[in-house]
């Protein structure tokens, strides 16, 4: 089933910053890490320094215009039914615990992950990370702060006084997902811990945002955007697929695969300032527990390969962040 998927490289990568002056965060640090993040990145990586990317001669070979500014023509957008902006090739995941007052000497540690072609830019990441501390700052009242660290999954340290080493571990989807089926239906409970901003087809004309998690058509909306996100960043970031093979795209459901068997989700929301649209924000994504029951099996490699994917709108800071808690037998 997911066959397509499988050489799509994947690498997380672990952070660890130091204050060098006082930083308040907002409660949902991501919105925080992700402000001025652009600004920093072009500035690593923009040989015209000039403000507009699109009249730019040199944008088919820039590491920002990929990352950041990148379309899509309509022939792909139309096959690959997303809008004329590609998604980005990266995540930055926030901390998620409650404190938000930093002070020089304290320690703050984030992830950062990186998809398909985007992996190889990993230099430019962390050098728009140091730019950001140094130049820009994060939070309000813009506190700057020094990078300190940078680890790979399997805590190999990377970056230590300006130096930065290579051989770090990438993984594949197909490794993440492991074999294609599990052999046993089990209970499964995803833990959304950041908000999900997800939307739903309610007819030709409407959309809105998924509310709830609490019968067949929410847990098929997921699967089905879960899906489709690992589709187009393979398409777009990794290897792909044949021209005749796009009818992959679209993952086979049969309603009542999946039961709901207990939904405690609730609606969180929150206010992020936006640097392009030089505005305040108010979002709010669905947040909670949901446990899944009947013909899990199945679906199990998907929802291990969202893990690192998230899913949903604003991903690229950290929202649809979910964890798999634990099914019945044992801890994933």
């Amino acid at each position: 089933m997911y066959t397509p998927l499988f050489s799509l490289p994947i690498a997380r990568f672990r952070f660890t910053i130091e204050p060098t002056e006082e930083i308040r965060l907002p409660e949902y640090k991501g919105s925080a890490f992700r402000g001025g993040f652009g600004h920093a990145f072009k500035r690593a990586t923009c040989i015209t320094r000039d403000r507009y990317c699109e009249p730019c001669i040199l944008k088919s070979s820039c590491t920002y215009f990929k990352v950041f500014e990148s379309k899509v023509s309509r022939e792909t957008a139309e096959r690959l039914r997303l809008g004329g902006d590609a998604p980005h090739p990266f995540i930055i995941e926030p901390p998620l615990n409650r404190q938000g007052y930093f002070e020089p000497g304290d320690r703050l540690s984030f992830s950062l992950v990186l998809i398909g072609t985007a992996i190889g830019q990993l230099p430019f990441f962390v050098y728009a990370f140091m730019i950001l501390g140094e130049s820009f700052g994060i939070g309000r009242g813009r506190g700057r702060f020094r990078l300190l660290e940078v680890e790979d999954e399997n805590g190999k340290q990377l970056y230590d006084e300006g130096n930065l080493a290579g051989g770090f571990v990438i993984r594949s989807a197909g490794e993440i997902m492991g074999q294609e089926n599990a052999t046993e239906d089990r209970e499964i409970t995803l833990s959304f811990k950041t908000p999900l901003r997800m939307k739903t087809s309610l007819g030709r004309e409407r959309k809105e945002l998924l509310t709830r998690m609490d019968d067949h058509a929410s847990v098929r909306v997921l699967l089905k955007s879960l899906y489709h996100r690992a589709f187009v960043l393979n398409q777009l970031y990794g290897e792909g697929v044949a021209e005749d093979a796009y009818e992959s795209r679209n993952l086979p459901l049969i309603d009542g695969d999946v039961d709901i068997v207990r939904s405690d989700t609730f609606w969180h929301d929150w206010t992020r300032y936006s640097q392009r649209q030089q505005r305040h924000m108010k979002l709010g994504g669905l947040m909670g527990d949901v446990t899944l029951g009947g013909k899990t099996a199945q679906y199990e490699p998907l929802f291990r390969l969202g893990e690192y994917l998230h899913v949903g709108k604003g991903t690229g800071f950290g929202l649809g962040k979910y964890r798999i808690e634990g099914r019945s037998g044992g801890a994933l």
